[in-house]
């Protein structure tokens, strides 16, 4: 008589320890995922509290976490038994309710009759993944699909601290990056000259326009004595702090050579040596130096490789300054040097530029080029250099109209009178 309402006493304790135990499990993986992410655990040590919950708490023995990515797919984590063809749980795209592999990807089942369920995990809205796995031994029904569901929190919890490591590391690279370009913008403003001359026997200027933070065109001004002195417009290949560095070992070697009155093909070899060293041939610099002696109403030149310089004469002629060598840091003995040197017995207007000013592109991908370039110089010889630049930039601004400038600028001016 009494043995019926006993065993309905003992199923309802059972049930009740049951839901119990699940709620407890429930409450400590929360806690100790909690724990692990502010800990800023590795993702390793997230996955080994995953397959500890599991295994030991539900009673799951395979399992196979897959994230997607960019609508790639992987395979980030797998305990017991491998998934077979799990390629084809990309047709799960769309996957949003938990479902069981059977009704989902039939074909699939067949192959792995060890995995029963399929849980969808979520990521700003967008599916973030899939965990494939076997039933809860621990927990059978009803209750097995309250451990799919404290499976869910789990991982959608692991995924969350996840996300939020790569949003940190990303911020971390990010700050690395700013202050890396920060530096870079110091180095690079220390490198070049603080006064440039403005006399009746020489008048320089300049106009340096960055296409981004770092620019790697470099230009200098190097006083040598009376009536003599060392003018360089350069480009270095590459952004950022290598291009900097570079630029920095480059200007430092330049000046040092410089005065020390070396001779100019030695000089550039010299600078062609300390560049293939120091950047392994991966890096180069094109290059335009000269130096001007006014007791010999001379301007001896190098060309390593750049846009050619411009003298522009009084009556509006224009001579490119082309002679020289290949470009410095590939070839560690340059290939064939040749000085150039041109006879100054009037007022020049001596013009350096970075091909970032010809190279300018219209709406029709037409270049500004080298002969609107001179046509231009010609044209505004006699103009005070501010103004020379200045319209000059506007007349670049129009011919580029919407499509803007694409590259580094930089305009070196000098006009010199014997």
């Amino acid at each position: 008589m009494n043995q019926e309402p006993n065993q309905s006493l003992i199923s309802q304790k059972t049930d009740f320890q049951k839901g119990f135990d699940l709620k407890q499990i429930e409450f400590q993986a929360v806690l100790d995922l909690t724990i692990a992410i502010n800990k800023n655990s590795p993702e390793k040590g997230l996955y080994l509290i995953l397959e500890e919950y599991l295994l030991d708490k539900l009673g799951i023995d395979h399992f196979s976490v897959y994230f997607v990515e960019e609508g790639e797919w992987r395979n980030s984590y797998s305990y017991g038994k491998v998934v077979s063809g799990w390629r084809g749980i990309s047709s799960l795209q769309n996957q949003i309710q938990v479902s069981l592999l059977s009704e989902s990807l039939p074909d699939l089942y067949k192959i792995n009759g060890h995995i029963q369920h399929v849980i969808p995990f979520h990521f700003d809205g967008n599916i973030g993944g899939i965990l494939l796995c076997a039933s809860p031994k621990n927990f059978t029904s009803p209750y097995d699909v309250e451990a799919i569901a404290l499976l869910q929190t789990m991982v959608s919890l692991m995924v969350m601290a996840l996300e939020n490591q790569k949003l940190l590391a990303y911020r971390i690279r990010q700050e690395a990056l700013r202050k890396e370009v920060e530096i870079a913008r110091q180095v690079q403003r220390m490198l070049f000259p603080k006064n440039l001359p403005d006399t009746e026997e020489l008048r320089m200027y300049t106009t340096y326009l960055p296409h981004m933070d770092v620019s790697g065109d470099y230009y200098d001004y190097i006083q040598l004595g009376e009536g003599q002195f060392a003018v360089c417009v350069a480009d270095v290949s590459g952004k950022g702090m290598s291009a900097a560095l570079l630029m920095s070992n480059f200007q430092a070697c330049l000046r040092t050579l410089m005065m020390e009155k070396k001779e100019l093909a030695d000089a550039v070899r010299m600078i062609n040596t300390l560049i293939c060293q120091n950047s392994n041939q991966e890096r180069f610099i094109t290059a335009f130096i000269a130096l001007y002696d006014r007791r010999k109403k001379k301007l001896t030149y190098v060309n390593s490789g750049h846009n050619p310089p411009c003298l522009v004469f009084l009556d509006g002629r224009v001579e490119q300054l082309c002679l020289g060598s290949t470009i410095l840091g590939i070839f560690p003995k340059l290939p064939h040097l040749v000085i150039g040197e041109v006879a100054i017995e009037e007022e020049v207007l001596l013009v350096a530029y970075t091909d970032g000013l010809t190279e300018i592109e219209n709406a029709e991908d037409l270049e500004f080029g080298s002969d609107n370039l001179e046509a231009y110089l010609s044209e505004n010889r006699f103009e005070k250099l501010p103004v020379l630049h200045q319209r000059l930039l506007n007349r670049l601004d129009n011919f580029a109209g919407h499509r803007g400038f694409n590259d580094d600028i930089t305009l070196l001016t000098a006009r010199i009178k014997p």
